[in-house]
């Protein structure tokens, strides 16, 4: 990756928001400010993105209120906090695996809040039905809609696939078709109709698409971001016949359909209207709605939870998107509860109906207020002119700037309204959208305006910006007493100017999606059991114990206290004046409250990488522990290390018809590797672990693998596991610099996941990073080769798997190449909360703080039952007659090999699956207990393995290790006692 030519040509054509420049700037002023640097102004307002609490507004009491007792259930029984929403709080970790917000959920959602949104659904639509197996929950609807994006994009060779996209759009939505590579097919909104959409500019817009793409969809936002457009019933059903005369699927995002203010004017949904219409449009026409937890009145941004809703699609083609939303593992559980709260809202009689009711009133009447209050200002300005905004919190007024700025923007080679928003910025501290971000192609100039705030934060914004355009239009210099009143601004005079493919069919779908594995069915069994024992049926145990993944808060550990009180606080901070918890636990809550915009963690992360504060924390927690300094520049925050390295390969992969791109990968890898390697298609060039040496890494079987996969694809980078995911192994000073001079004389980059870091326990073992043997050895290699090293708060200790958060450090890549790295991350944002955890884990309590000792006493606990608990499984399993156990010495998995009896793997191949998941399956069926298999983890070479997660109490072990006995011989007496594959079945 020295070069930039190395770089995936998609994201190199990924389009670079000038909204990003605009922020970085922002960002820059308010350091200077905070520095003591002189400006006209005290404080920088933001109003350019869709963020209420960074704003100012703010959250829904109840929202916070419920989310802070399902992080800290043990908060102290306060007055405050009313009956129903503890009762809440209970009801929804009782749906939460392990009774915890920390725990790994199914990849489409929680089912108990799927049901929710569908019932939401059929009351909204007036009892059209909808059904919770076609509602999939995301890291909010960004990141739905790209799954649906990346389905639809066409394979290699063949035509570039076109979605229909409204001009203006919402300004995430050009780069996010850059990066899944579809083309952008523009239909221009009727400005001087209110920007209605107009059907003679889709008919248009899509005869000049089909000469150089195969549109596929049409993108329609409703009500219209940013333009604030409401479509009424017969304008949608025009849409519907559109879309059903040229077999295009409907991409519709409904996200501000709460936020209806126009007079007269209410919402009414694509799908209501579809199945309103006669059957040859209600039961055929396709439709994808999305809806996110960034409303109006929820305003939760930083939650990052959405839905999508599909009508009318192949279950063939659900059944890819289900397996498409396996490779990000699960979406946050804290947001998926904040969806629930979102579309169950308290009811009359409940304590905290008329608090949330008012509150929902205010949003509502703040919005409708200041629509009509900014709309009279801009267009009393000169130059200025603005539709009347119907819904939705933005208004796009049109700049009719003089010649001298426009030809001044050419020479500086930026669109006018990108620096008419850049000088607003730098003299007045208003941060606006600028229209040339929306998709604009038209010539025109816009400025986009949230105007969601308190009223007097609009009147501030509007008294700046009109200071700021009379001057630059009336070349008036800037002075104390130039500020122009808006309230009396009047001006007489105003400077007016002066065929396609459909998704009906799995074929349709984009051939490496087609390609990803789909996961074994052993959580959708396991899931149904629970639910069959929910509802009385007879089973010979109890419940489900699931300790297939690595998820201690499934498994019944306890989420460390500090953690969650922190977390709990930041979300309700009513409790810092909660005197019964600790004082250095409000103290850090109120830190992180302080860098968060608008003191809410419901905004937007102040960068898409992550706050420089947590950034600034993991650049230390790494210098600490390898005695190595960390540049907070090279490290980027996601929602878990799999988004991480979903971002990575992702910029390694070769384009369009080139040799295919390979990833060396240990054999057994993770369990969502494989299918993350498929959906970039990626392929996979094994390299097998030493299992009779403990899984250790072997060079010759890396040199051998490398030969190999060259003769097949162009292998760029090695994939590293240490401790190993899921074999347990720890590898020392002697390993790592091996594997270093192989990844230098290859040329390869390498990938360590390091995320069990914190979980070594074998005897005379540590864990050394990959980063502190790379610097401790020559130049040639400290300063040569590339490293990308993760970790994420999934690992032992913390072991919050639900809340999603992860970083990657990237070491001696170019800095051009990590701005590409930046790019890619511009679409979305990580999560608030995981952010703060991950702070929370790099800088724990340090000795003398309030918490210090119940934190390190938990800590201790956690690894010493993962020690205990690891030798008393190996040493039970190796007893078991069948089964051979290689020590574990880190991490949080056993991994023991099954010898299976002839007729069972036979048995296994009449029934399509590999023998260790039918193993598995049995076990789970007969005896309620959850294991992997190791056909999940990527063995291919007929050796059968199961995968246990030992990170769970001594108690729940030892009954899972009784189940699993119990099962076991019954099982092999079934069959004959004879030799199998070279084992005895029967110990002597």
């Amino acid at each position: 990756m020295t070069s930039l030519q190395h770089v995936n040509p998609r994201v190199r054509e990924i389009r670079v928001s000038a909204h990003t420049g605009l922020e970085n700037l922002a960002a820059h002023i308010k350091r200077k400010i905070a520095l003591g640097a002189q400006k006209p102004f005290k404080a920088v307002i933001d109003v350019s993105s869709v963020d209420p609490h960074k704003a100012g507004l703010k959250p829904l009491t109840l929202v916070h209120q419920v989310l802070a007792v399902c992080l800290y259930p043990q908060l102290p029984e306060d007055k405050n906090l009313p009956l129903d929403v503890r009762q809440r709080a209970q009801r929804l970790l009782e749906v939460c695996a392990g009774g915890s917000v920390g725990s790994y959920t199914d990849s489409s959602g929680i089912p108990h809040i799927r049901q929710s949104i569908a019932e939401f659904i059929m009351r909204r639509d007036g009892g059209v039905p909808s059904y919770a197996k076609n509602v999939f929950i995301s890291t909010g609807s960004q990141m739905a809609l790209m799954v649906v994006l990346k389905m639809m994009a066409s394979g290699e060779g063949e035509i570039k696939t076109g979605v229909l996209t409204p001009m203006p759009c919402p300004h995430t939505l050009p780069p996010l078709l850059d990066e899944v590579w579809v083309t952008m097919v523009p239909y221009q909104l009727m400005e001087d109709r209110g920007w209605a959409l107009d059907l003679d500019q889709l008919h248009r817009a899509l005869k000049t698409a089909r000469r150089h793409c195969k549109p596929i969809a049409i993108y329609i936002s409703n009500p219209g971001n940013p333009t604030g457009h409401l479509q009424d019933r017969k304008s949608i059903e025009e849409v519907i016949q559109f879309a059903a005369a040229e077999r295009l699927l409907l991409l519709v995002d409904e996200v501000y359909q709460d936020s209806v203010y126009g007079r007269g004017r209410e919402f009414i949904s694509y799908k209501k209207v579809l199945f309103e219409m006669d059957k040859e449009y209600s039961e055929t026409v396709e439709l994808i709605s999305f809806h996110s937890l960034s409303s109006a009145c929820m305003g939760e941004c930083g939650l990052r939870a959405g839905y999508m809703e599909l009508v009318n699609i192949d279950p063939e083609v659900m059944h890819v998107v289900d397996t498409m939303l396996c490779t990000a593992i699960s979406p946050p559980v804290i947001g998926q509860l904040a969806l629930d709260l979102m579309v169950n809202p308290p009811k009359p009689g409940d304590p905290s109906y008329d608090t949330f009711t008012q509150e929902i009133l205010h949003i509502n009447t703040t919005l409708s207020q200041n629509a009509q209050r900014a709309q009279e200002v801009l267009n009393h300005l000169p130059g200025m002119s603005c539709q009347p905004g119907m819904a939705g919190i933005h208004l796009y007024p049109c700049l009719h700037l003089p010649s001298d700025i426009i030809e001044q923007a050419k020479t500086l080679e930026v669109q006018a309204d990108v620096l008419y928003c850049q000088r607003l910025l730098e003299e007045e501290g208003v941060f606006v959208g600028a229209g040339g971000q929306d998709g604009e192609t038209t010539g025109k100039h816009y400025l986009r305006l949230c105007i969601l705030v308190p009223p007097d934060v609009l009147e501030e914004v509007l008294a700046r910006l009109s200071s700021f355009h009379h001057r630059l239009l009336f070349y008036e210099p800037r002075s104390s007493s130039s500020r122009v009143q808006v309230s009396v601004l009047s001006f007489s005079v105003r400077l007016r100017q002066f065929h396609s493919g459909e998704m009906t069919s799995v074929h349709q779908v984009n051939r490496k999606v087609r390609a990803i594995r789909a996961p074994t069915g052993l959580q959708s069994l396991s899931a149904r059991i629970t639910q069959d024992i929910a509802q009385g049926a007879q089973k010979p145990f109890s419940k489900v114990i699931d300790v297939s993944s690595g998820d201690p808060h499934k498994a019944g550990m306890a989420p460390i206290s500090f953690v969650r009180q922190v977390l709990a606080v930041c979300l309700y901070p009513e409790l810092l004046k909660e005197e019964s918890l600790p004082l250095d636990v409000r103290q850090r809550a109120q830190t992180f409250l302080g860098a968060c915009s608008g003191g809410s963690v419901g905004s937007y992360s102040v960068s898409s990488c992550g706050f420089p504060d947590v950034r600034k924390s993991v650049a230390e927690f790494i210098s600490r522990r390898d005695g190595v300094k960390s540049d907070p520049d090279y490290i980027s925050i996601s929602n878990g290390s799999q988004k991480t390295l979903m971002t990575v390969l992702k910029m390694i992969v070769s384009g369009e018809g080139e040799t295919p791109t390979g990833v060396l990968t240990p054999m057994p890898c993770p369990t969502t590797l494989s299918p993350l390697l498929d959906e970039f298609g990626l392929t996979l060039v094994p390299y097998q672990l030493m299992e009779d040496r403990g899984w250790a890494l072997d060079l010759a079987e890396l040199h051998q693998a490398l030969k190999t996969g060259r003769g097949r694809c162009n292998p760029r980078a090695l994939y590293i596991s240490n401790p190993g995911n899921p074999t347990g192994h720890v590898q020392d000073r002697k390993s790592i610099e091996e594997v270093i001079r192989f990844a230098a004389t290859e040329g390869l980059i390498l990938l360590a996941v390091e995320v069990y870091q914190d979980s070594v326990f074998g005897q005379d073992k540590e864990f050394l990073s990959y980063k502190k043997v790379l610097f401790e050895m020559d130049k040639r290699y400290s300063e040569t080769v590339e490293l990308v090293s993760i970790n994420s708060i999934s690992n032992a200790c913390m072991g919050e798997c639900g809340l999603r958060g992860g970083y990657m450090e990237v070491i001696n890549f170019d800095p051009a190449v990590n701005k590409y790295l930046v790019n890619m991350q511009a679409t979305t944002s990580p999560a608030v909360l995981p952010q703060l955890a991950l702070e929370v884990m790099v800088n724990p309590p340090s000795p003398g703080d309030p918490s210090y000792e119940t934190h390190a006493q938990e800590i201790l606990y956690s690894q010493t039952t993962l020690s205990q608990n690891a030798q008393r499984a190996c040493e039970f399993l190796n007893d078991l007659p069948g089964v051979k156990c290689q020590p574990a010495m880190g991490g949080v998995f056993l991994y023991p090999r099954l010898h299976l009896p002839p007729q069972m793997i036979e048995e296994a191949k009449m029934l399509g699956v590999e023998a260790d998941e039918l193993y598995c399956q049995r076990l789970l069926e007969e005896e309620g207990v959850c294991l992997g298999a190791g056909c999940e983890n990527g063995q291919e070479d007929q050796n059968y393995h199961i995968r246990l997660c030992v990170l769970a109490p001594p108690a729940t072990l030892e009954e899972i290790l009784a189940r699993l006995r119990s099962f076991h011989l019954r099982l092999l007496d079934r069959f004959p006692r004879e030799k199998c594959q070279g084992h005895r079945l029967y110990k002597p």
